[in-house]
C-alpha cells in the first residue's frame, strides 16, 4: 500500500468523478485514456467483455489492480458504459464498486480488508483529446464503506463509512513529455462514522462526525515513464505536486471504553485547511483549523475538561532533493487557547493567576546542504548524516501565559569548516523580549508552587541575560561571533 496503489485509487475516483473542451471524442479515445493512463502508472486493467451497442461502448467487469511488495489492490466495476453524446462522452457506471486490499504488516502478519464504493446518480461527462482530455462530475451522493479487516486468524470488527452529499468534480489530463493533471473537487456535506471493537478484550470505539463545504484543488506535473517506486529520480525528471484541501464547520463524538474505563468526547470546529506540495523545492506541509472547541467528560474525572482555540495548525518542510541550500523548517501555532475554570481551579483556587488565553508560536526555517536525497533508498542505510546545517532561523517566537509573555527572532549561519567547538561554528544573533516575567514568578512563589530560592535562581539567570527595557519587562541579545565567543547584550560569555 504504497505511492503506486494510492496514486492509482485516487486517480480512477479523480476520473470517475473528474471543463468540457471544444473539441470531439469518442468512446473508444475515453476508455483508451484510461487504459494508458494506468498501464503508465505501473497497474493493470482487465475487462470480462466489451461491447458497442449503438452509441454506447459497454464495459463489463473492469478490474483496475496494482501490486506492491507488501499489498495488492484490486477495484472492480461491474459495469461501465460510455455514451457519445455530440462531441463530448457521458460516462455512467453501476452503483456499487468493490474495492479488495490483501496485504502483510510490519510483523508478517496477512491483512485481508474489504471496501466498498457507491454511488447515487453520479454522471460524468469527457471532453477534448486523447492528448487533453477533461472530465466533468455531478453526484448527488458518494460514499464509502469498509467493513471488518482478518489480521492473520483475527477478524477485527471495525465499521468506517463516509457519506458526501453535493458532489461536483472536474480532472483534466494533458499529455507531454510531463503529463500534467489539475482538478478541483466540492462537496455540500459530508457525514462519516468509524467503531471497533478489540478482538482480545472488551475495548470499544467510536467516533461520528460531519462537515461542511468541503473543497479541494491539484496539480500534478508527472515526469514520462515515472516510476513511482523511485521518487528520487521522479523528482530530479520534473515531479511536482501541490494541492490544498479545505472544510467549513464541522462536529464529532467520540465514545471509548474498556475495561472499566471509559471517556466520551465532543467537539466542534469552524473549518480548516490542509496545504501540501512536493518537488525539487522540497516535501511541504502545513495545516489550520480555527474556532476549535473540545470537551470530555469521564467518570475517572471530578469534572468535564473544556478546551477551545481560536486558532491551531502545524506545518514543516523537509528537503527531497540533494544539494546546497535545500529548505527545511518546522512551524507550531496555538492561538488564544481557553481552558475552563474547573482546571484552573486544580492548580490556582484562589485565582491569582490571571485567565487571559494562552498562545504558543514557534516558526523554524533554514537551509542545509544535503550529500544525498532523502527520497533516495541509500540514504536509509548512511551511517553518516545526510547532509550538514547551513543556515537556521527563527522567523518567529510568541508565548503569551498567565500574564506573561516571551517574543523572539533572529538567524544564524555555520561555517562547517570550522568544528572547534565540537560543532558547526554559528554566526548570527538572537533577540528576545520578556515582559511580566517577574510578576508571574511572584505569583508561582505565592501559590506555593515554585519555591522561593528557583525563583531566586530565574531572576539572577534573567539579569545575567537580559537588560531592563521598562517595568517588568527585559530584552536580550545574544550574538555567535567571529571571534568564536558567544555575548548576551554585548558581554562574552564564552
Amino acid at each position: 500500500m504504497q505511492f503506486k496503489v494510492h496514486v492509482g485509487a485516487a486517480s480512477l475516483a479523480a476520473l470517475l468523478v473528474g471543463t468540457p473542451a471544444l473539441a470531439d471524442v469518442t468512446a473508444e479515445e475515453v476508455w483508451q485514456a484510461w487504459i494508458d493512463y494506468y498501464s503508465d502508472m505501473g497497474q493493470q486493467v482487465e475487462t470480462g467483455g466489451q461491447t458497442r451497442t449503438g452509441d454506447t461502448l459497454v464495459i463489463t467487469d473492469a478490474v483496475f489492480s496494482g501490486t506492491q511488495p507488501d499489498a495488492t489492490f484490486s477495484l472492480t466495476i461491474p459495469e461501465i458504459r460510455l455514451r457519445e453524446a455530440g462531441g463530448t462522452v457521458e460516462i455512467t457506471t453501476s452503483e456499487q464498486m468493490p474495492i479488495r486490499v490483501t496485504g502483510t504488516g510490519e510483523e508478517g502478519e496477512a491483512i485481508d480488508m474489504s471496501m466498498l464504493l457507491r454511488h447515487s446518480g453520479m454522471v460524468t461527462v469527457a471532453s477534448g483529446t486523447p492528448e487533453d482530455m477533461t472530465y466533468e462530475m455531478t453526484a448527488p451522493e458518494l460514499a464509502f464503506t469498509m467493513g471488518d479487516m482478518a489480521v492473520d486468524d483475527t477478524t477485527m470488527e471495525m465499521a468506517i463509512e463516509a457519506v458526501l452529499a453535493g458532489n461536483a468534480a472536474t480532472y483534466r489530463v494533458t499529455q507531454g513529455a510531463v503529463q500534467r493533471i489539475t482538478s478541483d473537487f466540492a462537496s455540500e456535506t459530508v457525514s462519516y462514522a468509524v467503531s471497533a471493537t478489540d478482538p482480545e478484550g472488551s475495548g470499544r470505539f467510536a467516533l461520528t462526525g460531519t462537515a461542511t463545504n468541503l473543497a479541494g484543488t491539484s496539480e500534478a506535473d508527472l515526469p514520462e515513464q515515472m516510476n513511482p517506486e523511485d521518487m528520487s529520480a521522479a523528482i530530479a525528471a520534473g515531479l511536482n505536486v501541490t494541492g490544498a484541501v479545505s472544510s467549513g464547520a464541522g462536529t464529532y463524538n467520540m465514545d471509548f471504553a474498556d475495561e472499566g474505563e471509559a471517556f466520551q468526547v465532543e467537539g466542534t470546529g469552524g473549518g480548516g485547511r490542509i496545504e501540501f506540495s512536493m518537488s525539487g523545492d522540497g516535501l511541504r506541509l502545513s495545516t489550520v483549523g480555527r474556532d476549535t472547541t473540545f470537551a470530555m467528560t469521564s467518570a475517572s474525572l471530578p469534572f468535564p475538561v473544556n478546551l477551545s482555540v481560536a486558532e491551531s495548525g502545524y506545518s514543516f518542510v523537509m528537503p527531497v532533493a540533494s544539494g546546497p541550500n535545500a529548505p527545511f523548517g518546522i512551524g507550531l501555532k496555538m492561538v488564544d487557547l481557553v481552558v475552563s475554570e474547573d482546571i484552573w481551579g486544580m492548580f490556582d483556587p484562589g485565582a491569582q493567576l490571571p485567565r487571559d488565553p494562552a498562545t504558543l508560536i514557534v516558526e523554524i526555517a533554514g537551509r542545509a546542504n544535503m550529500f544525498v536525497a532523502l527520497t533516495d533508498p541509500a540514504a536509509a542505510d548512511m551511517e553518516a548524516a545526510p547532509g550538514e546545517l547551513e543556515a537556521l532561523d527563527l522567523t518567529a517566537l510568541q508565548l503569551r501565559l498567565a500574564g506573561a509573555e516571551l517574543t523572539g527572532e533572529g538567524g544564524l549561519t555555520f561555517d562547517n569548516s570550522d568544528m572547534s567547538m565540537g560543532f558547526p561554528k554559528p554566526l548570527g544573533a538572537l533577540d528576545f523580549a520578556l515582559t511580566g516575567g517577574n510578576a508571574l514568578l511572584d505569583k508561582l512563589v505565592a501559590m506555593g508552587l515554585l519555591p522561593e530560592d528557583q525563583a531566586m535562581g530565574a531572576r539572577m539567570m534573567m539579569g545575567l541575560f537580559a537588560v531592563p527595557t521598562g517595568p517588568d519587562a527585559l530584552s536580550s541579545k545574544i550574538e555567535f561571533r567571529e571571534d568564536g565567543g558567544i555575548y548576551a547584550n554585548g558581554q562574552r560569555l564564552q
